[in-house]
């Protein structure tokens, strides 16, 4: 179980997803301050963080959006102009009820079901309406997906 997992070390775990792949929860550990500094002062650290961008209440309140991930499961994720969000995975007839945020620029979404809390964290990119999350399921690192602006 993660301890507590700070801001930074989400954008490095998003870093290392977009980077390296696949994400593997149980190997993620809380990052300590020394690995921290040395990867976002490296040069593909800065380039990565240089094509992000702050999302805004404009772009998200009343969205749609697709989350895919990379086992292939998706889910639709309605962003309501209340700040209340609707995640309804595609294959069952389930909905989860939550909340939306944004925070420092970053997206993040509160959802509860009957028996677990979740908390999605996503940074925009610059030029793409593609977006890599980070899925937390009781405070554990569940596993990286995509969003994608549905239009």
């Amino acid at each position: 179980m993660l301890g507590k997992i700070t801001e930074v070390d989400k954008l490095i775990l998003l870093y290392q997803y977009e980077t390296q792949g696949e994400l593997e929860p149980e190997s993620v550990l809380d990052i300590s301050d020394e690995e921290a500094r040395f990867i976002r002062t490296s040069g593909e650290y800065i380039l990565w963080e240089s094509g992000k961008r702050d999302f805004d209440y404009p772009e998200v309140a009343n969205s749609h959006w697709l989350e895919t991930t990379y086992r292939g499961q998706a889910a639709r994720l309605d962003c309501l102009q209340s700040r209340d969000a609707v995640l309804c995975p595609l294959l069952f007839s389930s909905q989860f009820h939550g909340e939306w945020h944004i925070h420092n620029g970053f997206l993040r979404m509160n959802i509860e079901s009957s028996h677990h809390q979740m908390e999605l964290f996503s940074v925009a990119n610059e030029n793409s309406n593609i977006h890599s999350l980070l899925l937390f399921k009781d405070n554990q690192l569940k596993g990286a997906a995509n969003i994608t602006l549905m239009v």
